[in-house]
């Protein structure tokens, strides 16, 4: 009878995760996801309420948090976490985007990895937890979020403002982790290798944003001594970035660059004077904006623009809106959190990091406490045909289920 009730939360995972993709929830669309999913937990009986909070960096009030506190309190303090929102849907979509379609194991969806998946099991496992069990000896605290696909993460950042979390002893973000993992550095083998669910991600690296722009001399195009082209120093300032982002990961070394953007040129047959780049720069591990940009100022030095170059960080409302990085090893948590996870071939379950940012840098970083991110895996994320594996999200309501009553 017992595995019964199991199996339905399981399979109850997969259908939440079907209904919340069927809802719009980008930064454009209303507030009909938060209170679907507050009504939802209202009908399982469960006490949970939206977080009635004044955010004085947010100006919009139609999208608010859902919380929901269980436990006496007399144990462990963890704390899991999900966003509700999604991006927009791009073009070249095969499927519906909002109509949870499941092909061959996956269900498609904007947001169906990224991260409707993740919430949903994240709720499905608490519900088995409180069917299961009489008294929950500790406290769990769930947050399904709004605007961490918008700049600032201004859901958890209000999240965080009202609750410090600074004396729980774990968070859990049930962002898809294998996703997140693609490409990044495995803390336990010491380089960067495949990812295969079931991963757990320990760290993340941060990000500080700069715009450079290059001030030249305009003149007529035939006489190009006579004027100093922005763009062709902008070039070489690029080409130096590219030269210089040799291998690096979370412990060692420095972050990685990334040139996103290039504007500049003028009208006419004329030697252009300005050009600026948006340039994206990696935090690791001992890092911070400051010395990012003195590394960058040292790259323009280096290759001896004519222009007048001038380096500014972007703007962000606060030093607390920074996604900086982290690293979480050898925790017990996260121990016993690796041990409800069957092994593979008798191997260890790998400590991965990412070099994505999302809230869980603003919960590894503001509480201090330990912050796993661990979800089902799936791909396409911010693009078309996105898709999560249905298996993968039953797999995480069980594993996430066994952590909760082994802990409490």
């Amino acid at each position: 009878m017992m595995n019964d009730i199991y199996c339905r939360y399981e399979e109850e995972s997969v259908n939440l995760t079907k209904e919340l993709i069927k809802i719009p929830s980008g930064h454009a669309d209303g507030p009909e996801i938060y209170e679907y999913t507050l009504n939802y937990l209202k009908e399982q009986g469960v006490d949970a309420r939206f977080q009635n909070f004044e955010n004085p960096f947010v100006t919009y009030t139609e999208f608010k948090n859902i919380i929901l506190v269980l436990g006496n309190g007399k144990g462990p303090k963890v704390m899991i976490n999900g966003h509700l929102d999604t991006v927009m849907p791009k073009k070249g979509w095969f499927y519906n985007p909002y109509s949870g379609e499941e092909i061959d194991g996956k269900i498609y969806g904007v947001g169906a990895s990224d991260m409707k998946a993740g919430c949903a099991a994240a709720i499905a496992s608490i519900l088995k937890l409180v069917d299961s069990k009489k008294e929950i000896n500790g406290t769990l605290f769930l947050s399904l979020v709004f605007g961490e696909e918008a700049a600032y993460s201004f859901g958890s950042d209000t999240l965080l403002r009202e609750h410090s979390f600074k004396n729980y002893d774990f968070i859990i973000v049930t962002e898809p982790s294998p996703v997140l993992a693609e490409n990044s550095y495995c803390v336990s083998h010491k380089k960067i290798h495949k990812t295969k669910y079931p991963v757990i991600v320990v760290g993340a690296e941060g990000r500080v944003l700069f715009e450079v722009e290059f001030f030249g001399k305009s003149s007529h195009a035939s006489q190009p001594s006579l004027g100093i082209n922005a763009i062709h120093d902008a070039a070489k300032f690029i080409q130096a970035l590219d030269d210089f982002d040799l291998y690096s990961n979370i412990k060692m070394g420095r972050g990685h660059y990334n040139s996103l953007s290039v504007k500049g040129g003028t009208e006419g047959f004329t030697i252009p004077d300005y050009c600026i780049i948006q340039v994206n720069r990696n935090l690791i591990v001992g890092e911070n904006p400051k010395t990012a940009i003195s590394e960058i100022k040292r790259v323009i030095k280096k290759i001896k623009p004519r222009s007048k170059v001038v380096v500014t960080k972007r703007y962000t409302p606060s030093p607390q809106h920074e996604y900086n990085p982290y690293l979480f090893e050898n925790n017990p948590f996260i121990n016993k959190f690796k041990e409800v996870i069957p092994k593979e071939n008798e191997k260890e379950l790998c400590d991965f990091t990412t070099r994505s940012v999302g809230d869980f840098n603003f919960f590894g970083t503001r509480t201090k406490v330990p912050t796993l991110v661990f979800g089902p895996g799936g791909g396409n994320i911010h693009s078309a045909n996105e898709f999560v594996y249905k298996e993968d999200i039953k797999k995480t309501t069980r594993y996430l289920y066994e952590f909760f009553n082994k802990i409490f």
